[in-house]
Formats: structure tokens, sequence, C-alpha cells
């Protein structure tokens, strides 16, 4: 094992006082940012997928130079491995889904110019390991990272019971003492969806003292079945998040300062989604504009 399997967990604790606030006519506090545009004559394009090309996935043996890997980066990389599947699906979540692996077992890709579709569907490929359906991960783990910016990506998500498609951002591995060792939690969720029409979830996740901090918010979004671009800008103090390039969502930058790489995937399962039922329609699809991601001009903020 490279480093513990990352978490995506909702901070249910923090949803309390929200409803407790809301109860008295009060609202939560909210950053200066929220509710403005984004001012994007300060950002300079740094990375950007279009998907006008078929999808360079990534893979060790057949395609080195790949821009896009299709596992996450725990675990153990090596595909020859018999223990290979965990780096493709969240045990500690409980999620349902096996990511496939399109060098060698299953495609869960459709791609057309300008889109990809990450497509979950019943399948075999993952039944040996407890895991009943197939979807799709990728992640520029091996081809960009930046540590201040703005990330931003145009989707149409699924929605239905047991249906978790995100968007995150995730620091590379951190050298342990000890091979196996718990990696820092450090994850910034662009946006979650659990299965539910008009809201997305805006989060960042931290470690203090041992204990995994989450900073999670609802928010409301008309529909998530139409495409929406959803965005976050990583500064030195703060971090703001966006829909259709309005400011939703500001919170302190507390430790997250070091290079990372974006994720899009679509979990099927878990434990806050809960599982599919019989009104989850299946093939579920999750079609991906575009991602880019862009550099501050001048000091980051």
């Amino acid at each position: 094992m490279m480093g513990a399997p990352l978490l995506r967990v909702s901070c249910i604790a923090l949803a309390m006082p929200f409803a407790l606030l809301a109860a008295y006519g009060l609202q939560p506090l909210q950053g200066e940012e929220v509710g403005k545009r984004l001012d994007r004559s300060k950002l300079e394009l740094v990375f950007a997928e279009e998907f006008d090309e078929p999808i360079s996935f990534y893979d060790v043996e057949h395609a080195p130079e790949g821009r896009w890997k299709t596992n996450f980066r725990h675990g153990v990389q090596d595909p020859a491995s018999p223990i290979a599947w965990q780096a493709r699906t969240l045990v500690p979540n409980e999620e349902l889904q096996y990511y496939g692996d399109p060098f060698r077992d299953a495609n869960p890709f459709e791609w057309r110019p300008g889109e990809l579709t990450i497509v979950a569907t019943r399948s075999e490929v993952g039944a040996p390991h407890g895991l009943p359906y197939l979807s799709g991960l990728i992640t520029t783990e091996t081809s960009f990272e930046q540590t201040y910016g703005y990330f931003e990506a145009r989707v149409t998500m699924p929605v239905g019971k047991g249906l978790w498609p995100a968007f995150w951002l995730i620091p590379g591995l951190v050298p342990q003492p000890e091979p196996g060792a718990p990696q820092p939690i450090r994850e910034v969720d662009v946006f979650e969806n659990i299965g539910k029409d008009g809201e997305v979830y805006a989060s960042v996740h931290r470690e203090e003292d041992g204990r995994h901090i989450t900073d999670n918010q609802r928010i409301p979004v008309d529909t998530v079945t139409e495409p929406h671009t959803y965005g976050v800008l990583v500064g030195r103090n703060t971090i703001t998040w966006y829909v259709d390039d309005v400011a939703v969502k500001e919170s302190p930058n507390v430790d997250f300062h070091k290079p990372a790489h974006m994720l899009l995937n679509l979990a099927v399962g878990g434990d806050w989604p809960g599982n599919p039922d019989a009104t989850t329609r299946f093939p579920a699809r999750m079609t991906i504009d575009w991602v880019r991601a862009y550099r501050l001009k001048g000091p980051a903020s």
C-alpha cells in the first residue's frame, strides 16, 4: 500500500448548526466574495481539455505519455497485482463501483467530439471483489498539478438513489516514514452530488490533531441534469467555490498549500448517498464538456 485510501465524507455535524440558525430566522455567515462574479481577467489558462479528440488515457505500460489516469493514487499501482483493484474503488466509503481500466478489463467511457461521458452500469467486472457496478474515474495525477489557481469543469450529472458524481482536487502523496502509513487528509471537493436534483455540496477536508475536519455546505443549483460550470478558486488565504461564474461559498485556506491534481468520477453506492434501489436508472451518465485550470496572475491572494 502506498497510503491510506482517500475518504469523501459529508460533515453531517455542520448541517445541524445551519438548521438551527434557519429556525431562528438567521443565516450562516458567508465570505465577502459570495454572490460576486468571477473576475476572469486575473486568470491565465494553463490546462485545457476540450475533448475534441479521443481521450488520451494513461497506462504505465501501454501509454505512459497519456493525460488521464483512471485509478486513484492510493493502493498498489502495478496492474498485475492481485490487489490492484483496491485503487479502483473506495472501500472505506462502502462504495459499490469498480472503476474500469480501458486497457485491461472494461471501458466505462463514451466519447464524441466535444464531450466525454462516464457511464455507470451493472456489471460482472468487479463482482469478484463485491463490486456489482462498473463506472469511471479520470485524474490528472500523472499529467498536471497546481498549488494555487482556478479549476473548473462543465458537467451534466445523473440523478437517482445511490449515484455520487464528483469533481475534486487531491494533493500528491507525501513521503511517509513507514510504507503504508496514513496520508494527511487534504481534499477540496469542487462539487459532489448524492443523486438528488437541485443541489450540490462544496467541501474542504483537512486534518487537525488527528481528527478529520470537514467544511461542507449544500449549494442550490436549478437542475444538475443540465450542464453547469463548477469551479473553485484556491488562494493562499481563501478557497472560493463558483457555479456558472458566481461565487457560492468561501472558506479560509487552512492547509491546502501543496500541488494538487484534478479528479472527476461517478461513484455508485456508499455510506453517504446510500445504495441504488429499484428507482435508480442504469446506465447512468455523467457528461463532461471540458476541464480547465488557470494560474492566478500576480501574487496568489
